[in-house]
């Protein structure tokens, strides 16, 4: 099992170089581009979520929240325009950094799962949230970005921990069979060695092992493309094996909006 305080690669320098890479794709190109990835938003939607993110986490950490009822504390912010966007941006980043460096890894804090976590979960959670953010950003303005294979390996096993069938989206079907997803990429090192077989897929949960093992469905390719394929951002270097209904219903079933 990956766990948030041992994972493949220096959570904090991966936040640090990851969203001053989102700064950088924000800064440098126009605010009002569209965002394929994320359906009817520019990049200054983009870059305003990302911001909001990032003063969510560093408000609960820097400040202890424990409870749900402590969030009301957090002041929510109105989208800056112009160049105040990025100064914004820039300086939430900075305080979640601060914060989350300061609280090291072991800080008990609230968190959406049901139950309080170490910050070190939030590490891994703002990590993954900038990678795949990074990767619409940059593939808004056609910047060849792929998210690292040992963060990539690591955000395919936190999807499958605390998204996937945590809420089924309206309309759809469990997908009746079991699924083996298998990176092309990965090594021994990597997070489950990139290998996971999902037996089940029904709301609140999804239950799977960290192994190699026939599935009715298999997904492969590199980890960077199964983790944008299972985020429904894109379907480039995916090669599906097996039951195609399976894998599709699979997809589709977590309401991600």
């Amino acid at each position: 099992m990956a766990s948030s305080s041992n994972l493949p690669y220096d959570a904090l320098e991966t936040l640090r170089v990851d969203g001053a890479g989102f700064i950088d794709l924000i800064r440098n190109n126009d605010p009002d581009i569209a965002v394929p990835a994320c359906p009817g938003w520019t990049l200054a939607d983009l870059a305003y979520h990302q911001g909001e993110v990032w003063h969510f986490w560093g408000r609960i950490v820097a400040s202890g929240i424990t409870e749900r009822e402590q969030l009301r504390a957090i002041r929510q912010i109105e989208q800056p325009s112009g160049p105040l966007l990025v100064d914004w941006l820039a300086l939430t980043h900075n305080e979640l950094f601060s914060a989350l460096v300061d609280a090291g890894t072991d800080q008990e804090v609230w968190t959406w799962t049901g139950a309080n976590r170490d910050t070190a979960w939030v590490r891994r959670r703002v990590v993954q949230e900038t990678a795949v953010h990074r990767f619409d950003a940059a593939s808004a303005v056609s910047d060849p970005y792929k998210v690292p294979r040992a963060i990539a390996a690591d955000g395919i096993d936190e999807f499958l921990m605390w998204f996937a069938g945590t809420e089924r989206r309206e309309g759809e079907m469990k997908p009746g069979g079991t699924v083996h997803l298998h990176c092309t990429d990965t090594s021994e090192t990597d997070v489950a060695a990139g290998e996971w077989f999902v037996s089940s897929l029904k709301e609140p949960n999804c239950t799977f092992t960290r192994e190699h093992r026939k599935g009715d469905a298999a997904i492969r390719g590199r980890a960077h493309d199964i983790l944008m394929w299972l985020w429904r951002r894109s379907d480039a270097g995916i090669e599906i094996i097996g039951n195609d209904v399976v894998a599709r219903r699979f997809r589709a079933y977590t309401n991600l909006d």
